[in-house]
């Protein structure tokens, strides 16, 4: 877990999703585990820009929550005003 933002997955998603997540972060903080999952890389979560990609493509399992501040979820319609 990061230490200024939390990212967490918190449903499946099949493995084309799971794969257009990791795709989609302009930092690398997602990545797929051998069985083709999506995970977070823990030491990457600090590098997220807060862009809400990976909010947009599984809102249903991807959750990004500021631990600073107004510590209130990233959401899509968020990103899509940034």
């Amino acid at each position: 877990m990061g230490r200024f933002v939390e990212v967490t997955i918190a449903g499946s998603l099949d493995r084309e999703a799971a794969a257009a997540v990791a795709r989609a972060c302009p930092v690398d903080i997602f990545a797929l585990d051998a069985s083709g999952a999506l995970v977070s890389v823990p030491e990457r979560e600090d590098e997220c820009i807060l862009c809400g990609r990976c909010v947009t493509l599984a809102p249903q399992a991807v959750s990004i929550r500021r631990r600073y501040g107004a510590e209130r979820p990233v959401a899509a319609a968020e990103a899509a005003d940034a």
